[in-house]
């Protein structure tokens, strides 16, 4: 039988009537659309199975019949292999697989797809390779990473998604911050840029970015020893309203997650210092010739964060941007207390499992106990736990 003989066969007059069979040539396929045609492995094979085939192993006389009919395509459009390893009292179809008819492969996935109505898809990549390379004139920079990256976003084809990129053009001097510049070019999506933007100076190379100013949120008693850094929301406020004797001359700074540890966060252009209410007006000139002209501090300096891996790579990158901070005493010492008598959760538990130990943050009091006693007993402690 040539080529030209099969590509023209006719669709089997029973194929509609067996969705079994037809989900299986179908997921045959979708693997065949999941490699390049230049990198495929023509051997590409799928085994029956009582999980995907259920009515075929069943085992009664629909299931020889269903057989039957696969079988008939064997020689024609497939290769139907048995297992060799099937146990005695098992039926023929047990573990047998199927692939393309070995030697034609080509001709019969093409009247597969015809029977299907099943056009070859190439792979994403490929396909956002082809894009790219017809579009690579919009952008003045290189577009090889683009290529590269092959981003997605749901809902929008390849040629919509290198449009929109395409669209950053249009804003290159408009001084935009990174997330109106996503918003505005990426279907109102803020966020779609976060992780891109050495991306976006590779394909615009000229684009100016307004810097995004990191937010920063201090209480200022009217008197204060030390400066306390804290990682977390609810325990800044609890600390800023709650008048514990333990922070009551502390000058307490909430730093959200790392933004504490951005270089930025020194420049008057790269952060936004904000003043709780009920801070020391007298305070917060000696604070601000502090943190903006990076005069040398006159108190202790303090990060008090989750006992975990995180917390400690704030403080890690903390002592980068402002020198000695130390691992809070008061603030870690109760939460100790929760990880000896194991009340402490697992990295899973917390959704903290893609963690990463910091090694070494160059604080004593961290790297000889705290961190020693995470590694031992695999266990965390959120800063919320306790009160101080």
């Amino acid at each position: 039988m040539t080529h030209c003989q099969l590509d023209a066969l006719p669709v089997p007059p029973w194929l509609h009537e067996e969705p079994e069979i037809r989900e299986l040539l179908d997921a045959l396929l979708k693997r065949l659309d999941e490699k390049p045609l230049v990198v495929r492995k023509q051997a590409l094979c799928i085994r029956l199975s009582k999980q995907s085939q259920p009515n075929l192993f069943k085992n009664n006389e629909a299931s020889d019949c269903s057989w039957g009919l696969l079988m008939s395509l064997s020689g024609v459009v497939l290769t139907v292999k048995e297992c060799p390893k099937r146990k005695p009292f098992d039926p023929v179809y047990a573990g047998a697989t199927i692939r393309l008819r070995v030697g034609h492969e080509t001709a019969s996935e093409t009247a597969l797809r015809e029977w299907l109505a099943h056009p070859y898809c190439p792979p994403y990549p490929a396909r956002w390779a082809e894009v790219v390379a017809a579009e690579s004139h919009l952008f003045p920079g290189s577009t090889a990473e683009l290529v590269l990256r092959a981003p997605k976003l749901a809902g929008k084809s390849p040629e919509e998604l290198l449009s929109a990129f395409a669209r950053v053009g249009d804003y290159t001097q408009a001084g935009l911050t990174l997330r109106q510049l996503s918003a505005r070019c990426f279907w109102g999506n803020s966020k779609f840029l976060d992780t891109r933007e050495d991306l976006l100076l590779r394909l615009f190379p000229a684009i100016t970015l307004a810097p995004r100013p990191v937010m920063v949120h201090v209480y200022l008693p009217a008197e204060f020893t030390d400066i306390l850094f804290i990682e977390n929301q609810d325990t800044y406020i609890q600390a800023a309203t709650g008048f514990s004797s333990t922070v009551e001359q502390h000058a307490l700074i909430y730093v959200s997650g790392f933004k504490g540890s951005a270089g930025r966060i020194r420049d008057k252009h790269g952060a936004l210092v904000h003043f709780h209410a009920g801070s020391d007006p007298q305070q917060q000139k000696n604070f601000l010739d502090w943190w903006f002209f990076r005069r040398e501090a006159d108190w202790p300096l303090w990060f008090w964060g989750d006992l975990d891996y995180s917390g400690f790579m704030i403080l890690k990158a903390l002592r980068g941007v402002f020198g000695d901070v130390g691992a809070w005493p008061a603030g870690y010492s109760p939460m100790m207390d929760l990880l000896d008598q194991s009340a402490g959760h697992s990295a899973e538990t917390g959704n903290k499992g893609v963690q990463t130990d910091p090694g070494c943050t160059g604080c004593a009091y961290a790297d000889r106990v705290l961190l020693p006693a995470l590694r031992s007993t695999g266990l965390f402690v959120d800063q919320e736990a306790v009160s101080v």
